[in-house]
């Protein structure tokens, strides 16, 4: 074996993918008006002074989001052809849902650059193909098991648009919409960590 490809794919496949998007970032931040670059790669709590627990929540759910599309698309895409299960079309689709979910979650593109309305339909539409094309599959690993999650988020998003005429006041609205969402990112990893798991002992088996 050539002692060399490992040390070639650690560069090609991660250090400079790595140095790309290091630079990119510099770069795009600059470009949007942010001049002094420690803001940029430093943590934004230390940067700001603020303690520990301050944004907790919300970098626990970017952990659950990222977790969730990780295990879907190595599972989806390790292997060769031939050793792909038949719930690999499942799995890519929910990984790369799941990454796109953790995109706008932690750059809050349904808050400052795309419509939340188109966003939230888009989503719904989303689930609701995943579970009419994988209706069997899903049924197979539990459909309460994706329900559920689907339902804790899609009740998150509801007092979201509903905050301003419920007779509560925003941080109580916002005590349980941000658990609802909480809450339903978690069923969301559990699922497919579920398909994950029967897709791996399908490989095996095979």
């Amino acid at each position: 074996m050539n002692r060399t490809l490992p040390l070639r794919r650690l560069l090609t496949h991660a250090l400079l993918p790595a140095l790309l998007v290091y630079s990119a970032a510099l770069l795009l931040s600059r470009a949007g008006g942010i001049t002094d670059p420690e803001l940029v790669i430093r943590d934004l709590a230390q940067t700001c002074g603020y303690p520990l627990g301050v944004g907790l929540l919300s970098n626990l759910g970017y952990l659950l989001w990222m977790a969730t599309a990780a295990i879907c698309l190595f599972v989806a895409l390790a292997g060769g052809q031939e050793s792909r299960s038949r719930l690999h079309p499942l799995l890519l689709s929910g990984g790369l849902f799941s990454l796109l979910l953790c995109l706008d979650d932690m750059f809050l593109l349904h808050d400052r650059y795309i419509g939340a309305t188109f966003l939230y339909l888009l989503y719904a539409v989303f689930a609701v193909l995943i579970l009419v094309r994988f209706r069997s599959q899903v049924l197979e690993i539990g459909g309460a098991l994706f329900v559920i999650p689907v339902a804790l988020l899609g009740g998150s998003i509801l007092l979201d648009k509903l905050q301003n005429v419920l007779p509560f006041s925003y941080n109580e609205v916002q005590l349980v919409e941000e658990g609802l969402k909480f809450l339903g990112i978690a069923g969301w990893l559990f699922f497919w960590w579920q398909v994950a798991a029967r897709a791996a002992k399908l490989r095996t088996s095979a």
